[in-house]
């Protein structure tokens, strides 16, 4: 049972990348179709074509390797209007004939590479767009909809004393000397109402040398108890679950009233307010995460070599995002809808990713043709300020940049597949 949760966690999540790749792709093709530019092909994958159906002049369908996907724009290179004589010249012309090859006499106007600069960035960002909507989408269907697990206010076991099994060193928990039983379900706190665990805890913590009143509920009856908690020392955790440090990078500590029971955990939906907050923390942490890629690129390198051990946050490939999916499918401490809430989160914060990603301003990347529609546009404007005309961006010319890209790519992608397949990050 436990495999087949597994495999079903890994088939729910590459479906769900899927379905994410192809609406980037249509992020990409709308504004297109939208802007007059004739699409030859919309594919989700690369490699061999495996099912696909024209519809209008447009080819759609799937390739056999699941990896990305893209769309096919009738002249996203210009013709050659000055020879270029580099070293790569071969190749620069080689791919500008293979672009161009399918031209008609109709495509005229409807090019590519003959649009307004405002119109090629709108087409680029389209994917990436598609990709943030998604990701805040599923977060806050996660978060909002099912909601995490947090405890309740009901008592699922009360324990004998407070150390675990060290009962006669430490002597019976407060909860059992107050008569605590499972199924009470906690209501006031030292006469105030509460309405989750961290509010009675801030009301538990207002009388650390005196006994507190909880009045719960039992079988439906009010009880007054009368309860005196242990406090201890424990690490202090920010709103978003991080430990908290001070200056000197010492752990910060808070006392903290501890009496004997383990609560029911439910999920909780958040205000919609609370989502957005969360997915744009999460956008932000992506966005610096993208920023520090060269040193988790490192900090993996150095892990699957045996130098240092693996960062559990550190930068996973879709094989890793695989195994994170199966384990949390397959996980006997989560119920079913916090298994799809944690899916949710997991498919969201991939899309967020995909976003950030695609911007890195680099060919072949979106954010490269974005970076080059701006250039375009800056250099249009100092051209009609000086009165020499209207210039054009060769894109073609930036191809041996956009191939060693793609190289640096698929190196760092096999290095994060060894990675996950040799020394996995688990949950």
């Amino acid at each position: 049972m436990e495999t087949a949760l597994y495999i079903l966690g890994i088939v729910a999540v590459m479906i769900g990348i899927a379905l994410s790749i192809g609406l980037h792709e249509i992020g990409h093709l709308w504004p297109a179709k939208v802007f007059g530019v004739r699409v030859t092909q919309y594919m989700i994958g690369f490699g061999p074509t495996v099912y696909s159906k024209t519809k209008g002049e447009t080819e759609y369908g799937v390739k056999a390797i699941p990896l990305g996907g893209y769309i096919q724009m009738i002249g996203m290179y210009p013709p050659e209007h000055k020879p270029y004589r580099g070293l790569f010249k071969n190749w620069i012309t080689d791919a500008r004939n293979e672009i161009r090859k399918d031209l008609l006499p109709s495509d005229e106007g409807r090019q590519f590479h003959q649009l307004k600069p405002w119109k090629k960035i709108t087409i680029m960002l389209g994917g990436p767009m598609m990709n943030l909507v998604l990701g805040v989408v599923l977060m806050v269907t996660a978060l909002s909809g099912i909601g995490p697990m947090q405890p309740s206010l009901t008592v699922n076991e009360v324990f004998d004393c407070v150390e675990g099994d060290s009962c006669s060193e430490a002597g019976t928990s407060p909860a059992k000397l107050a008569g605590m039983q499972p199924g009470d379900v906690v209501t006031e706190v030292n006469g105030h109402q509460v309405s989750d665990w961290d509010q009675a805890i801030a009301q538990l913590n207002q009388r650390p040398a005196a006994p507190s009143q909880i009045t719960v509920l039992r079988e439906g009856q009010p009880r007054e108890l009368e309860l005196t908690p242990v406090f201890t020392e424990r690490q202090a955790f920010d709103d978003q679950g991080q430990p908290l440090k001070d200056d000197a990078g010492l752990p910060v500590t808070e006392l903290r009233p501890i009496i004997g029971i383990q609560l029911k955990s439910e999920n909780t939906p958040l205000e919609l307010g609370e989502s957005f907050a969360y997915s744009g923390q999460v956008i932000a942490g992506t966005a610096g995460f993208i920023l520090d890629l060269p040193n988790q690129i490192y900090q993996v390198t150095a892990a699957t070599l045996g130098f240092i051990e693996r960062d559990q946050t550190g930068v996973v490939s879709i094989v890793g995002v695989g195994q994170l999916a199966g384990e949390l499918s397959a996980s006997d401490g989560l119920g079913l809808e916090s298994k799809i809430a944690s899916l949710l989160l997991l498919l969201g914060s991939l899309n967020i990713a995909l976003f950030a990603f695609n911007l890195i301003p680099l060919l072949p990347l979106d954010g490269g043709h974005v970076l080059s529609a701006i250039y375009e546009s800056l250099k249009r404007m100092v051209s009609r300020l000086s009165g020499r005309g209207q210039p054009s961006v060769d894109t073609a010319r930036a191809l041996p940049l956009a191939y060693a890209v793609w190289a640096v790519l698929i190196a760092v992608g096999a290095l994060v597949i060894i990675a996950d397949l040799t020394n996995p990050i688990s949950i």
